[in-house]
């Protein structure tokens, strides 16, 4: 089983409208084996990955509903072929390291033994290794070799971790891209565009364009940040930072014990101690946050501890939008196990680890918990009597959802302090023993305001209900239900594309659009002069979409490197299909699928209605079709329209768009087949720019005046 090609296409594909990875699967002797053959071999799959019997979740290639709804091992007793099998577990792999395909095909045999396998990745180091991992796993199955699921899929989970955006990042994806927001990441890192051109935006996990610097720097200086809230009226607790040991000590005998002290300049919960009681403990705990501070910061926080619960708001904008409460890191005792031993029990629990994914973090026997112990006279050791719990970490994970419960003078306190150190986008960290309750008749203090802050606990809460906060930090940045999509129009290369691009330019300039277009090796921007950009039609199409003065985009599409390569944009509006070469150069065909692959269900494709192979064309695109003639109307013209499809043709001196039972005609008696404008690129730009938007009143007006 060898893998003679493996072609990765990062936009829309010959195959489908999804980053697709394309596999030339070699079986050898092994290409007519069917699974009815084998029943053992399946039943070990099955033992391994019973996900298999799970409903599909990804469209296929595989015959229809009825055999997208029977069961894997029903399928197997009919007998499946190996390559299908290898794209199915492939499929569950993927699923079971988070990122489950939406799409995947097997192809009947190409070229002998060998089969061809597609499906849908998020990243590709992370597809490749999904891939890998499945024909390991059917080669142990036909074998009967040993083979460790769990162990394998941890490695995938693991490798998902290392490459995926973090779950922050994502959350806010799935709400732009239900929203209809296109996104793309610019990086190996967190930095992703939102929206297209003149229309993005750009977050950096939980941060966006919109994000005050100033704000952040402030957040990071934990002293300035409790200064400014204590002078708006937001109650913080009291404490300085000290210097050294000694005045940390002295700062706990003004204020009074127990205190907790912490980095001055520092995130993510590092260097805290609580619960203080005494000027050892300060000086032990001192040491630990010193080291914690980040290059340029000496200092140690001294502030009153507050008794209470961990509770986490996040504010978005003018708005509290979610609260989750902590709980503290706990062992208990059985009377037989050290405090080791039972947090090395705890940490068996298949909820925590040390992966983003992970619902609990690993419980660790640090420098801080270990220096809590020994405040209780207690070590590593220590063997707790039955029942008796042993706090190793204070405020630990966030695990449970209480934004339902928080009083609306809390919010509003949040929202003030987001306000105060400039953040649109803020995580504040509350002590308090009731959040359904004003901060001020209890004691309850906001201690810290995050930048960038973490938004899984609020996703995916280990207890109570998920929050849309993904939904309100994108209307943060498209409010009322903008999308951040521009027009884009796709047209395949060739003699003609130029002259038609350059046509539909001019008509979408009529309605204000800057346009932005692609032509060759030539990038043209309204208002720019124009500059080469050397390398390939993705390159070309991307910097359409990043460049923040384009409001409408027109490329070219050479049918060889979309063929190679798949698109540079996910999805085209319009797309225009000339320059046909024979019926039976399937090429050329393969070439335009990418195109029409492109086109969203909302979108258009104008196609000749003399091109080979129109009707597979046609049944490919989701969108609308539109089919165009230079003869005239046709009978076929008629039979689409009458399908309530659209047409355009030339009738006599007048151009004619079509749709249903409606007609439209556009006099063209100042336009020579002759002059300037080629009237056989007149057809499909008008096509275009009508399905692009222009009004059909303003099309006249422009044929009229032929001012393009």
């Amino acid at each position: 089983m060898n893998f003679r090609q493996i072609v990765a296409y990062h936009g829309p594909n010959r195959w489908s409208g999804v980053p697709t990875l394309e596999v030339l699967v070699d079986l050898g002797a092994l290409w007519t084996w069917r699974s009815s053959a084998d029943p053992s071999m399946v039943a070990r799959l099955l033992s391994w990955l019973p996900a298999l019997d799970d409903p599909p979740q990804q469209a296929s290639q595989e015959g229809g509903s009825a055999a997208a709804q029977t069961s894997f091992h029903k399928l197997a007793e009919h007998g499946l072929p190996l390559a299908d099998l290898l794209r199915r577990v492939t499929c569950v792999l993927e699923a079971a390291a988070g990122t489950p395909p939406q799409y995947s095909g097997c192809e009947e045999p190409v070229d002998g033994a060998s089969f061809r396998l597609t499906f849908q990745f998020e990243e590709e180091s992370l597809g490749r290794a999904c891939l890998e991992t499945a024909r390991q796993c059917l080669q142990a199955a036909l074998s009967d070799a040993p083979f460790d699921a769990t162990t394998e899929i941890r490695k995938l989970v693991d490798l998902a971790d290392d490459v995926r955006l973090g779950p922050s990042t994502r959350a806010i994806l799935r709400a732009a891209a239900a929203r209809g927001v296109p996104c793309r990441r610019l990086t190996d890192g967190s930095l992703v565009q939102l929206g297209e051109s003149a229309k993005q935006h750009r977050i950096w996990t939980a941060e966006t364009d919109q994000t005050g610097s100033i704000g952040e720097d402030i957040a990071q200086d934990k002293e300035l940040t409790k200064t400014l809230l204590r002078q708006v009226g937001v109650p913080v607790p009291q404490g300085r930072v000290a210097q050294t040991a000694d005045e940390a000590c002295q700062v706990a005998r003004e204020i009074g014990f127990p205190v907790v002290t912490k980095p001055q300049n520092a995130n993510h919960g590092l260097g805290i101690s609580f619960d203080l009681m005494t000027c050892e403990a300060i000086t032990e705990a001192f040491d630990l946050a010193f080291r914690e501070n980040k290059p340029g910061s000496t200092g140690v926080i001294v502030e009153q501890f507050a008794r209470g619960s961990a509770h986490r708001l996040l504010v978005v904008g003018q708005r509290l939008i979610a609260a989750t409460r902590g709980q503290n890191d706990v062992v208990v005792g059985n009377g037989r196990s050290t405090i080791e031993e039972l947090i090395e029990e705890e940490n068996r629990d298949p909820r925590r680890g040390e992966n983003y994914t992970d619902k609990l973090d690993t419980m660790a026997l640090n420098t801080a918990a270990s220096a809590r112990l020994k405040r209780e006279g207690l070590t590593k050791d220590s063997v707790p009597k039955v029942g008796q719990e042993v706090i190793v970490t204070i405020n630990g994970d966030l695990t449970t959802d209480e934004t339902s419960q928080v009083h609306p003078a809390v919010a509003e306190r949040a929202v003030l302090a987001a306000q105060t150190v400039g953040l649109n986008i803020a995580g504040l960290d509350v002590i308090a023993e009731d959040i359904g309750r004003p901060l001020e008749e209890q004691g309850g203090v906001i201690i810290e305001v995050n930048a960038g802050p973490a938004l899984t606990m609020h996703v995916e809460p280990l207890y109570g209900h998920p929050q849309p906060v993904g939904d309100a930090i994108v209307e943060l940045m498209f409010p009322g239900g903008e999308d951040g999509r521009i027009p884009i129009v796709g047209i395949t290369a060739g003699p003609d594309a130029s002259g038609i691009g350059h046509l539909i330019a001019g008509m979408l300039r009529k309605v204000g659009r800057r346009i932005g277009h692609a032509v060759g090796n030539q990038v043209h921007v309204d208002g720019q002069r124009s500059y080469a950009l050397h390398g390939t039609d993705q390159d070309r199409i991307r910097s359409l979409l990043l460049h923040p003065r384009v409001e409408a985009a027109i490329f070219e599409s050479r049918s060889e490197e979309a063929l190679a390569m798949g698109l540079g944009c996910d999805r085209c509006d319009v797309v225009v299909l000339t320059n046909f070469g024979p019926a039976d150069n399937a090429t050329a065909i393969d070439g335009v699928l990418p195109l029409i692959h492109a086109v969203p269900p909302e979108g258009a494709a104008i196609i000749p209605a003399d091109a080979p192979h129109a009707e597979r064309l046609m049944s490919a695109c989701q969108g609308q079709v539109l089919l165009f003639s230079t003869a005239g109307e046709t009978a076929l013209l008629r039979d689409h329209q009458s399908c309530g499809g659209r047409v355009a043709f030339f009738l006599q001196d007048s151009l004619i768009l079509g749709t249903g039972p409606n007609a439209f005609f556009m006099p063209l008696k100042g336009i020579e087949s002759s002059g300037p404008i080629v009237r056989k690129h007149l057809l499909p730009a008008v096509a275009a720019a009508w399905l692009a938007g222009v009004p059909v009143e303003l099309l006249r007006d422009i044929l009229a005046r032929t001012g393009l």
